[in-house]
């Protein structure tokens, strides 16, 4: 353990009392951690603004304004080389009630898809777990980036929300490097990246069904929309391959574009409010699946699939979809998983896939109390 991180658990002990909005992360593929405290608590702007805005953390709910916080008090840490412990599998207990709900719900979303309503919508459930008297956060996000080095490891706390909320993502919303090089990813399709015996499955290995494949193209052709209505048509596609994420595999497609090159300055304001909600987090129609989930859905998403990431750091920018996410109210944490429904989804695997996404956090958690 840093010296730096017993500073910083007591930053996040004495958030609540102070007004603080607070945000801790890592980048994927990268071993350097931050963590940046907000004094007055974050304000909500304008997706127009942020290029205005200066340096610091944007987090968005998956409905209304993002909130800003400003990153005039940044701290970091030094690199933790401690090797990564051993992760257990645990087995979730299913709420039996709660199975059947959701069950119910995948079977009318296929219905409403059969009717012509709309192409596909993404459901989501919450697992409520109870947090072990010793939880400690600071411990439980060094894990998470020690285990999953390719995601983006967050922990943010909003005074507005009155609770913490910690994810480690595999999906890219839109990111923009020093160079202008702006990027956005197709991400669908879920399978388990273990075997029988509970051995890593290479990418190769991977079987995906038609169902995953479409649930991948409705995403990727939602994104390719969004460039043809702003008339972008100078951007590479690579993909779709299959990607590892932690204990699961995606089919991903990246959409690269060179906005110095090509002239197109202000396209990460432009694709922000053109993509989200994404048809990843959504579905396709946005408008009529985002009715559907309104209508259907017993639980307020809040964060869960809005996105977050650092802006305007060293002109560059990094928002990710608030994926793999836990809510952390009191003594309790909120599991946050969806699922992609098409005209083929069957209820019975679609509360399997749900219930190994929320398991990415749950064994990583589980593990450090």
């Amino acid at each position: 353990m840093f010296d730096e991180k017993k500073e910083w658990k007591q930053i996040w002990d004495k958030a609540p009392q102070v007004g603080a909005a607070l945000a801790m992360w890592k980048l994927p593929y990268q071993r350097q951690q931050f963590l940046l405290q907000d004094l007055s608590g974050g304000v909500q702007v304008e997706v127009s603004e942020l290029e205005q805005l200066g340096p610091g953390f944007l987090i968005s709910p998956f409905i209304g304004l993002p909130y800003f916080l400003s990153a005039s008090h940044l701290s970091q840490s030094l690199v933790n080389d401690n090797p990564s412990e051993p992760i257990p599998t645990i087995k979730p207990v299913e709420v039996f009630e709660d199975k059947l709900l959701f069950q119910d719900q995948v079977a009318s979303s296929v219905e409403q898809i059969k009717q012509g309503q709309f192409q596909k919508v993404v459901l989501s459930r919450v697992d409520v777990k109870d947090l072990a008297a010793n939880f400690d956060l600071v411990d439980a996000f060094d894990r998470l980036c020690q285990t999953y080095p390719s995601a983006f490891v967050s922990a943010i706390y909003l005074p507005a929300l009155q609770d913490v909320w910690l994810c480690a993502t595999p999906e890219t919303l839109v990111s923009q490097n020093s160079a202008g090089i702006f990027k956005t990813i197709s991400l669908a399709g879920t399978q388990s990246a273990l075997d029988a015996d509970g051995n890593f499955l290479s990418p190769s290995e991977a079987r995906w069904s038609q169902k995953e494949i479409e649930e991948q193209a409705y995403v990727s052709r939602y994104i390719i929309d969004c460039f043809k209505k702003i008339r972008l048509r100078e951007y590479i596609e690579n993909g779709p391959k299959t990607v590892l994420a932690g204990n699961l595999m995606h089919l991903k497609t990246e959409y690269l574009v060179d906005t110095r090159k090509y002239s197109y300055p202000g396209l990460i304001t432009q694709m922000l409010s053109l993509l989200h909600p994404t048809s990843a987090v959504c579905g396709t129609p946005k408008e009529a699946a985002l009715e559907w989930i309104l209508q259907t859905e017993r639980h307020d998403r809040v964060l869960y699939s809005g996105y977050l990431g650092p802006i305007n750091q060293h002109d560059e920018t990094h928002l990710f979809v608030n994926l793999r996410t836990v809510q952390m109210k009191g003594e309790q944490a909120y599991y946050y998983a969806g699922c992609g429904i098409t005209e083929d989804s069957d209820p019975e695997k679609e509360w399997q896939e749900t219930g190994m996404k929320c398991q990415t956090l749950q064994r990583v958690i589980n593990a450090s109390f």
